[in-house]
């Protein structure tokens, strides 16, 4: 059993790196001896290690780090078809991946993830560490508890108590999170931008999605909804808006997500493929270039608002690389910059990475690492 002392350690390890045990005494403002007992019992539970020493004036200094095998975690995507289902270790490395079938029916799809963790429980070798948790993303509304999906589009679902029936099937403690929340929550703890306190996520996928790091800690609003700008509206046009599926008509949804580009290259007999219809808008075809500027160009003004509104250090912006590198990035890029009101000494930078699907899943995974890592959710 940890104590807070043992999870303020972990807390400042997972989140800043390697630090001494006179380091530790400093940040947590306790006493050589405390963290020495502290430290102690982590190391006798594997939890942590000692790295080589570090020679200078005085007494060398051992650079203590959480061990990636102290513990590993299964993290659970729905957020497309097909589900993605991943096994963890500390580190949020990926040690195994099965892909399943996305089923829309609440007990079909339990029984199917619990056959699978079942799979990936068996595959955990000695070296591994104890299967601690799981974590499942979803698009969608998700009750604050962490255990009930409010409200799931993709897959008809309406206040289903999946966290609480996966937990029961396996064993395990399960969590549950919008796949955005999930996403973003995983960088905060095993991306890039862990250090930072003040940044957003974007996806864009089929549908667009967005969360926020505030002050350290995860924007959730009044009912889950911060950070929701797939349905913010982009155009006051609203007798030539598009009609979304959310029932209002000009959301950004409907010009800049997947879905929208394929529509309008189909509606324009061009092909649905991003990555033909990027080559297309790149040989100067008027049409495949005016889709996808408009699209970009959307994503780009929403990005600005953003921006106006939050004033992180950085947004992530995950893209198909075929429209990172092309129109629609550009325009994005382009369209975000020119609507940003540039403050001294202050710049947010727009990082766009490669969509990948496996993200979610991993995301899914950090929900379970944070319980084991500070106690709690961490956010």
């Amino acid at each position: 059993m940890l104590s807070s002392g043992h999870y303020q350690i972990l807390s400042v390890l997972s989140r800043s790196g390697a630090k001494s045990r006179t380091e530790l005494a400093v940040e947590l403002g306790l006493s050589k001896a405390a963290i020495s007992a502290l430290v102690r019992d982590l190391l006798d539970q594997d939890i942590l290690s000692e790295q080589d020493p570090v020679y200078g004036a005085g007494r060398p200094s051992v650079p203590l780090v959480v061990r990636a095998n102290a513990a590993s975690f299964i993290g659970i995507s729905l957020q497309d078809d097909p589900a993605v289902v991943v096994l963890t270790d500390l580190h949020g490395t990926t040690l195994n991946r099965i892909e399943v079938p996305r089923l829309a029916d609440p007990e079909a799809c339990v029984a199917l993830l619990v056959k699978t963790i079942k799979t990936l429980r068996a595959s955990l070798g000695k070296e591994r560490g104890t299967l601690s948790g799981i974590g499942l993303a979803l698009p969608g509304f998700v009750a604050r508890d962490r255990q009930t999906c409010l409200a799931c589009t993709a897959l008809g679902w309406r206040n289903i108590k999946v966290g609480a029936t996966l937990a029961e099937r396996t064993g395990l403690p399960v969590w549950v999170e919008n796949d955005a929340k999930a996403l973003i929550l995983g960088e905060q703890l095993f991306g890039p931008l862990k250090g930072s306190p003040d940044f957003s996520m974007i996806f864009v996928s089929h549908g667009i999605g967005c969360a926020h790091i505030v002050n350290g800690r995860l924007l959730w609003g009044n009912a889950g909804g911060a950070g929701e700008i797939s349905h913010a509206p982009i155009t006051v046009d609203a007798q030539k808006a598009l009609p979304c599926r959310c029932g209002n008509r000009g959301c950004l949804e409907t010009v800049a997500s997947l879905l929208a580009i394929g529509n309008a290259a189909r509606q324009a007999g061009l092909p649905t493929n991003t990555r033909d219809l990027t080559r297309l808008a790149a040989e100067g075809h008027a049409d495949a270039l005016s889709i996808l500027h408009r699209a970009g160009s959307a994503m780009g003004i929403a990005t600005a608002q953003l921006i106006q509104m939050l004033d992180p250090s950085h947004v992530v912006v995950m893209l198909d690389p075929a429209l990172k590198e092309g129109v629609y990035g550009h325009a994005l890029q382009y369209e975000a910059e020119s609507h940003i009101l540039h403050r001294t000494n202050a710049h947010t930078m727009i990082n766009f990475r490669d969509f990948e699907p496996d993200s979610f899943a991993r995301g899914a995974a950090s929900l379970a690492a944070r319980y084991f890592i500070f106690g709690h959710g961490g956010v």
